[in-house]
């Protein structure tokens, strides 16, 4: 049951307020607090500092007018919600001494009121004061119009005024009303006596000290010429008076050279600081991802040129300020690239644990991978466009129409390592013909087992030679859902965190137009659901997509439905996808043709082979993660959409038209 550890009376906008400070061990953040009946009562004073629970903490607003009036007053502001209190004390005015007198006998009340923590069911329901003056009954009433004002010579000559203070308590808190884009609200509480505002100052004060988990003090590195030059401006004017407004100390260092952020966090202290903020794009944020991690794995003695290897989570987290071109890494762990919303997620300590994959060469360790690793087409698209920078954003969209145009593919073997869980996807025929020819033991999901033992053998090749995969996707194929706020999925607690334990392996070999590994979804303004939509961010998994050779019309379609709707992108036909914590990516080359090009994170790297490889939750963020609405939920979300065009249209489309026609 939720229990009151402070209540009092207020004006907000002329109308009176009770307002409340309860903790709630039960309810969620959405449950209101029930309507408060009974007779007048008063907790004590003074909030006992060992009563306060920072997650379940709230200030409930209850109107006590008789009328029903529209105000935007929240009813329930969450503790962890709250920025900052402000106490301003404005220019006296005149009330009637009776008025006054009751002020002093309701304050009189609530200190000699039993200190004890009542429930919500015992509160009070009063709705207006009443006094009496020359044996007349007079109801009180902020705002009211009295004829007195205008006829002085009308008010009783035995009626005293008396000057009063307006002493105001100003609260800034965040308004999640809408739950993707955050903002900042102000709430002016106005109390008649000091020592209610005093009192309510202090309490207010020291809920907000019990918020161990939000950053007191942080480094900001800003890159200048991000975003066309916007980063600077965004950073200086939207960003940095909310954090002061929070009471949260900054030090900021204005980039000027490559690498500057990931130099300073490798060799300068960072013991004095909370966490690290970067302003700019997916560049910025690998440069701060690269600094911390190599820093930890320096500390602790880690060869990181050893790909089986598990890397160590910096205690610091990272915050990121979207100011770049795609801003993929916001887009995929808040929702959208906003900076108020990503600010006030860092203000008020949200923590969202990400993977993080490892890419080695055959000479050791080359990158840390947050995004997307790609072979081929995107790889081609970001090595042409090193050649035209003059052109600015638009050199990316000449040159994958270059590439498009050459419809170029490369000879590649891999070695895919499936998920330890039954999150692993296989949605092909051939995946499934690989997978019987696999021998040996596995160390994955007893369906796993089933399948590679004798007797499944054999139902997989039936299975095969039927085209029919109904058997096996009921078995491999995983429950389709966004990566979400609070993912149970990501929650789930593994026997031994941070390390990849050893899965079934497949084979592909073939000649592939890109090969894509995704850490990620990989949205941005171009892609509303990015590549991958399904991929979670902390199961320690990734998505691995292959697009086999095939006619530009092919491959068409596989760039419309990435821009588009890529929910059912694994149901064409050019198209596989695997849900794998491993995979050894190892071109073919004969020596006729070059080999295509390596692109991580946006940057271009090289080797003859590359191992991939997923480290769960290695690294901490300041964000929520995406909070979808009721509409979104998994059930609804493979719904083929409407393709009007016929060389776009998937089996899935045909399959789904041919079921609603009747």
């Amino acid at each position: 049951m939720p229990s009151i550890l402070y209540s009092t009376t207020c004006f907000i906008k002329a109308d009176l307020y009770r307002l409340r400070i309860y903790v709630d061990n039960q309810s969620t953040l959405e449950e209101s607090v029930p309507s408060a009946t009974g007779s007048l009562d008063f907790t004590a004073t003074d909030i006992p500092i060992a009563c306060i629970k920072p997650s379940f903490t709230r200030l409930h607003l209850q109107s006590l007018e008789d009328k029903r009036t529209i105000r935007n007053i929240p009813e329930t502001i969450t503790l962890n919600h709250l920025l900052n209190i402000k106490q301003t004390t404005s220019s006296p005015r005149k009330i009637h001494k009776s008025f006054s007198q009751s002020l002093q006998a309701t304050t009189s009340i609530n200190a000699s009121s039993e200190r004890t923590t009542p429930s919500l069911e015992q509160s009070q329901d009063s709705t207006r004061v009443t006094l009496s003056s020359n044996n007349s009954e007079m109801k009180f009433k902020r705002g009211q119009f009295s004829f007195r004002r205008l006829f002085p010579s009308l008010s009783t000559q035995d009626s005293e005024a008396v000057l009063l203070f307006k002493t105001t308590i100003k609260i800034d808190y965040v308004d999640v009303s809408n739950s993707i884009r955050w903002n900042t609200k102000t709430l002016e509480l106005e109390l008649e006596t000091e020592e209610l505002a005093n009192e309510l100052y202090a309490n207010l004060n020291l809920c907000l000290s019990t918020l161990t988990q939000r950053p007191r003090r942080l480094l900001a590195f800003v890159n200048p010429l991000s975003g066309k030059g916007h980063a600077r401006v965004v950073y200086d004017k939207k960003v940095l008076p909310i954090f002061q407004q929070a009471n949260i100390a900054v030090q900021t260092i204005y980039t000027d050279r490559a690498n500057h952020a990931q130099d300073h966090i490798i060799n300068e202290p960072l013991d004095e600081y909370d966490g690290l903020i970067c302003a700019g794009g997916d560049g910025m944020f690998a440069e701060l991802c690269h600094g911390l991690l190599l820093r930890t794995a320096r500390d602790r003695e880690i060869n990181i040129d050893d790909p089986q290897v598990d890397i160590i989570r910096p205690n610091l987290r990272i915050g990121i300020i979207p100011a770049g071109s795609t801003d993929a890494v916001v887009f995929g762990t808040t929702g959208l690239n906003d900076p108020v919303t990503s600010a006030l997620q860092i203000i008020a300590g949200e923590s969202l644990p990400i993977d993080i994959t490892t890419v080695h060469n055959e000479s050791g360790f080359v990158r840390f991978m947050a995004t997307m690793l790609a072979y081929g087409f995107f790889g081609d698209i970001i090595h042409q466009s090193d050649r035209w920078r003059c052109l600015g954003p638009l050199r990316y969209d000449l040159a994958g129409f270059c590439q498009f145009v050459r419809n170029t593919s490369y000879h590649s073997e891999l070695t895919i390592t499936l998920s330890p869980h039954d999150s692993a996807r296989i949605g092909h025929p051939q995946a499934a013909t690989s997978l019987s020819s696999v021998g040996g033991t596995s160390s994955v999901a007893p369906d796993y087992q089933r399948l590679i033992n004798s007797s499944s053998l054999s139902l997989i090749d039936e299975c095969s030679k039927n085209k029919s995969m109904d058997t096996i996707s009921k078995i491999v194929t995983p429950n389709v859902t966004f990566c979400s706020r609070n993912c149970v999925l990501c929650a789930e607690e593994k026997a031994d965190p941070g390390k990849v334990h050893s899965s079934l392996q497949i084979k592909r070999e073939g000649r592939y137009t890109t090969v894509n590994c995704l850490n990620m979804p990989c949205r941005c303004a171009k892609s509303k659901y990015g590549m991958s939509p399904f991929v979670h961010l902390g199961d320690g998994t990734f998505d691995l997509i292959l697009v086999k050779r095939s006619w530009r019309t092919g491959f068409l379609r596989f760039l419309w439905q990435v821009a588009n709707d890529s929910r059912t992108i694994e149901d064409l036909p050019n198209v596989e996808k695997y849900r794998v914590s491993e995979v050894l990516i190892r071109p073919i080359n004969t020596g006729r043709k070059r080999g295509g090009n390596w692109s991580c994170d946006g940057e271009l790297i090289n080797g003859n082979e590359i191992q991939v490889r997923v480290h769960r939750q290695a690294l901490n963020l300041f964000a929520s993660g995406i909070q979808f609405a009721e509409h979104q939920k998994a059930e609804n979300l493979k719904k083929p959409a409407n393709i009007w065009f016929p060389c776009f249209r998937t089996k899935k489309n045909i399959k789904y038209e041919e079921s609603n026609s009747f």
